[in-house]
């Protein structure tokens, strides 16, 4: 790759990367907002109506504005980057797990419309161990990227197991919180 190749990838690497944060912060931030729609269901009728009303208007200007352009930015820039790259062994693993990121930010979008509806069935806890999803495949996508081909995959799979019952024990430990403090 000549210079002119050279830095024309790192701008595109630099707006990919940029791209993936937008989209993470969305993915992140609306899965909590999720938990905190689906609280308000039980707070009293008049309470919880304003609530549910701003939470849908939350989550649709986080979903419109910040998510969905954050996806598209990632993939159209990560696709100029495969053109630079290639295609080489590491990265059919990290385009697997972005697949699972794509499918897990599709399944917001349904809840969301679920929750502007009335109609989700989910908890707040189910919602809440949902909400951690993103946090353990960007663990992995990072473990991926840097490390490419030297990855281990059994350290990497320790860490996400570790990763995953610690938030699962978090999640636990706040639950217990909550309900003392109600007391």
């Amino acid at each position: 790759m000549d210079q002119f190749g050279q830095s024309s990838y790192l701008y595109i690497q630099a707006i990919h990367i940029i791209g993936v944060v937008v989209w993470f912060a969305g993915l992140f931030y609306i899965g909590r907002l999720f938990v905190y729609h689906k609280e308000a269901s039980r707070r009293p009728e008049q309470e919880r109506k304003i609530l549910e009303e701003q939470f849908t208007i939350m989550e649709r200007r986080l979903w419109y504005a910040i998510t969905w352009p954050g996806l598209c930015i990632t993939m159209v820039f990560g696709t100029l980057m495969l053109l630079y790259i290639g295609l080489p062994p590491w990265i059919h693993t990290k385009l697997g797990l972005v697949v699972l990121l794509v499918g897990y930010h599709l399944y917001c979008g349904r809840l969301r419309k679920q929750l502007e509806e009335g109609t989700c069935h989910w908890n707040g806890r189910l919602l809440r161990m949902f909400n951690e999803v993103p946090a353990l495949l960007l663990v992995a996508i990072v473990f991926v990227v840097v490390l490419k081909d030297l990855l281990s995959w059994t350290v990497l799979l320790i860490i996400l197991v570790l990763l995953a019952i610690s938030i699962l024990v978090t999640i636990r430990w706040y639950t217990r919180y909550r309900k003392s403090v109600a007391l």
